[in-house]
């Protein structure tokens, strides 16, 4: 989940849309999961950082990550468009 949020991270701090796509509260829900947060209710959450392995601490985010993922949930929702011009099964009126 920690490289989830660097990756998303990397990700955020390149592209402006982000406000307007899912991973933005993905993005959020992991930072305060980890008690990345100026809440302090959500301070508790940092104990989680101390489980980590040096491996998952020292990952680097790759922004390259999400954009595949943003860039085929686009391309689906273009074959999904396509597809309800002509339905497998006619709808009811």
């Amino acid at each position: 989940m920690m490289r989830r949020l660097k990756d998303l991270s990397a990700y955020s701090l390149t592209h402006a849309e982000i406000m307007w796509q899912r991973e933005i509260v993905e993005l959020l829900a992991l930072g305060m999961f980890f008690g990345m947060s100026s809440n302090s209710a959500m301070r508790k959450n940092q104990e989680r950082l101390r489980l980590l392995s040096d491996a998952t601490c020292n990952y680097k985010g790759q922004a390259k990550i999400v954009e595949q993922q943003i860039a085929q949930r686009k391309d689906n929702r273009k074959h999904a468009q396509n597809d309800e011009d002509e339905p497998l099964q006619p709808r009811l009126l």
